[in-house]
């Protein structure tokens, strides 16, 4: 072993490096240790003025999701009829009252083939209409918002061509021609019952 001046900085040498061990190994995991949980500390009072307002608002949303529960067993989402065929004449029969209502005219309905889809049977007519623009629109918002829903699909519109020479009034107005399909749902189950 060295001594003297040199052994003395070679001592010095080897204490700085043991502290320098300690630091790595101990002393700055726990520094950054107490940092995280210092983090943590900000963002959990952070969080706490939130999480108490959503504690306070929790009766008002659980009386919210009763009321909402409740009109939704009480909507109606299904057609009556205790047949694919007595709900598909229900069906064009509330159809016809929305289109006699609106003042366009039914020119042919035809019964679509229906279908069962997870649970319920879809049941579909395909209507040919005729009127002017406006009531053709009407139609459409009515069968937007009946109850139970009510599908359109396949929807065509055709104008029609006016004779020649005859003034552009409402009186010589063809409308227009217009074609859709009409899809509702009725529960299965009851085509099951019927048919034991």
């Amino acid at each position: 072993m060295p001594t003297g001046r040199r052994g003395r900085f070679l001592a010095l040498g080897l204490v700085l490096v043991a502290l320098g061990g300690v630091y790595v190994l101990a002393v700055a995991p726990l520094i950054d240790l107490y940092g995280q949980r210092q983090e943590q500390l900000v963002d959990g009072r952070m969080l706490l003025p939130r999480l108490q307002a959503a504690a306070a608002a929790l009766p008002e949303l659980r009386a919210q999701v009763a009321l909402l529960r409740a009109a939704a067993r009480t909507r109606k989402v299904t057609l009556d009829g205790a047949s694919d065929a007595i709900a598909s004449a229900n069906l064009q029969s509330r159809i016809e009252g929305y289109a006699a209502a609106v003042g366009a005219t039914i020119g042919s309905t035809e019964s679509l083939p229906a279908e069962t889809r997870d649970g319920y049977r879809r049941i579909g007519l395909r209507f040919a209409l005729n009127g002017p623009y406006e009531t053709l629109v009407r139609l459409l918002a009515k069968l937007q918002e009946a109850t139970p829903p009510l599908i359109v699909d396949n929807l065509q519109i055709h104008g029609l061509l006016r004779r020649p020479g005859l003034p552009a009034d409402a009186e010589n107005d063809p409308g227009l021609d217009a074609g859709l399909d009409v899809y509702g749902f009725r529960n299965a189950d009851k085509t099951t019952a019927t048919a034991r």
